[in-house]
């Protein structure tokens, strides 16, 4: 067991890598998406990153380390409402991953982020740039899928507003340290708590998965529409 005041890892590499690219890849689809011309040859490019991440994270979530596991963190309603109430009291409890209100925001973000990606497959600008999957179906469908993609981004901008804001009410007004675990991985344990240090899956395991995830895109995106 970990004594109180020490320092546990609650973060594994490969989860905090995919956090970190998956915020520079948004960043860059939506600036590379608005500036459009050239760039959009890119836009696609860092869409079809974005999904394999995606892909990545869904199964990591099933078989990584267990804060990593949505089995882990994806709680019923009434421990979200609990933990809220606790949180709203300005004494929210201690959780080594996700607390059940972040937890219900990462499924939401992968949720909208899975939505844009596979809507891009399909979409259609109507000046340079189609999807790779655009061909495959109806131009009504193209149609339809292009217009969510054109305005989901907005959502997901809306939803990434949300979770600066969470992140940064909790790091200066609960002063719960949530980046520096997701830097480093190490988050320090509260006096009068002593719990055990979260299981970790392999790194190996984690590169045999993305390499999956990114057999996966590829045959989706390139030797698929040929």
């Amino acid at each position: 067991m970990i004594e109180a005041g020490e320092r546990i890892r609650v973060w594994d590499l490969p989860t905090r890598i995919f956090h970190g690219a998956l915020a520079v890849l948004v960043v860059f689809s939506f600036v590379t998406g608005k500036i459009g011309g050239g760039w959009m040859e890119w836009h696609v490019k860092s869409g079809c990153t974005i999904l394999t991440l995606l892909v990545f994270r869904l199964a990591w979530g099933i078989v990584g380390s267990r804060t990593s596991r949505f089995a882990g963190f994806v709680t019923g309603p009434r421990a979200a409402i609990r933990y809220a109430r606790e949180t709203f009291a300005k004494r929210p409890p201690f959780t080594p991953g996700h607390n059940p209100l972040g937890g219900w925001m990462v499924v939401f973000m992968i949720a909208l982020l899975l939505l844009q990606a596979a809507t891009g497959l399909f979409a259609d600008d109507e000046i340079a740039t189609q999807g790779p999957l655009a061909a495959k179906v109806s131009d009504a469908l193209v149609s339809r899928l292009t217009t969510i993609h054109k305005y989901n981004v907005w959502l997901i901008a809306t939803a990434v507003g949300l979770h600066l804001v969470a992140v940064l009410t909790y790091q200066w007004g609960l002063k719960v340290d949530l980046i520096g675990p997701m830097v480093h991985g190490w988050k320090r344990v509260p006096a009068g708590l002593s719990p055990a240090e979260p299981a970790r899956a392999s790194p190996i395991l984690a590169l045999v998965v993305l390499g999956a995830a990114a057999a996966a895109v590829y045959a989706l995106v390139v030797i698929y529409p040929r």
